[in-house]
């Protein structure tokens, strides 16, 4: 089927004149009667009564004009997501990350680039950041965003900055109330950390106390410090309204910071496009400016 012909036919029903078809389109008036002419002979009906340059909508053409213009509205976005494809070499992009950074950031880095290409499809899915390297290279997601990934053979790593890790506990919470404290006191404590199951066996993150409640997000161990459960290492992103506000403390132990690497991890045949490029950026630019 002739998608410019049936665009020849929207327009002749649009507009009431073949002359003014003509004109829009940049063809001569023969031209456009041949093209609908044409459609006629395929669908063997007559689309146009026709008095001299005067033509008039038969009631079939006035019946397919909302298929007309709904199959000619399929063509258009098939030809726009091509070319998107063609200046990104993606059509959709997912993603796993873990929690280190605000649900905000993510947000609204995935709205602003939804309306800088808004045929790019968008897929997030939370995962711890030893899960994360596995997910990627199975093929279940294209793109890993995590806090000190674990290095896979099959995966391309790269940095996006450091990120802050703090020791911290709720102010309320007796270790807070201590100008000084050792490692006794906090093996002795209730530590709440980051757990991953990983083939049949549990990994825990920077754990020092064997009295350890292990959850899977960042996110679920700061409120449980809040509730003043235990105390944990958790990224700065995270605490900032906290610590300012006085809700959660610092540990006077040093060291009460770590530093680690926020990484972004892909399998080497799947090279970043424009997109994905775009947003490491914004996620690097933000990690350089946090802190």
């Amino acid at each position: 089927m002739n998608t410019k012909a049936l665009h020849h036919l929207v327009l002749a029903i649009r507009l009431g004149s073949l002359a003014r078809v003509a004109a829009q389109v940049g063809q001569s008036r023969s031209a456009i009667s041949q093209s609908i002419s044409a459609l006629e002979d395929q669908f063997g009906v007559t689309l146009f009564e026709r008095s001299g340059n005067a033509i008039v909508p038969t009631e079939v053409a006035l019946a397919l004009l909302e298929d007309c213009e709904r199959l000619l509205a399929t063509e258009q976005r098939i030809r726009e997501r091509c070319q998107q494809y063609l200046q990104t070499q993606e059509s959709q992009i997912r993603i796993a990350r873990d929690d280190a950074l605000p649900e905000v950031w993510w947000r609204e880095a995935i709205v602003t680039l939804k309306q800088e290409f808004p045929l790019m499809s968008f897929v997030l899915v939370l995962a711890t950041p030893q899960e994360l390297p596995a997910q990627v290279a199975s093929g279940a997601v294209d793109l890993g965003f995590g806090l000190g990934l674990p290095p896979h053979p099959d995966l391309l790593q790269r940095s996006m900055g450091r990120m802050r890790l703090q020791r911290v506990a709720s102010a309320a919470h007796p270790l807070s109330q201590r100008t000084r404290l050792d490692q006794d006191d906090l093996q002795n404590s209730t530590q709440v950390t980051l757990a991953a199951a990983l083939q049949h066996e549990v990994h825990t993150a920077h754990r020092l106390s064997n009295d350890y409640i292990g959850l899977s997000s960042f996110e679920q161990i700061r409120d449980m410090v809040e509730q003043q459960v235990g105390w944990a290492w958790l990224p700065a992103p995270l605490l900032t309204r906290r610590l300012r506000s006085g809700q959660f403390k610092v540990l006077p132990l040093a060291p009460n910071s770590l530093w680690q690497e926020y990484q972004v991890c892909y399998r080497q045949s799947f090279p970043l496009g424009r997109v994905s490029e775009r947003l490491c950026e914004r996620l690097s630019d933000w990690l350089l400016n946090f802190d």
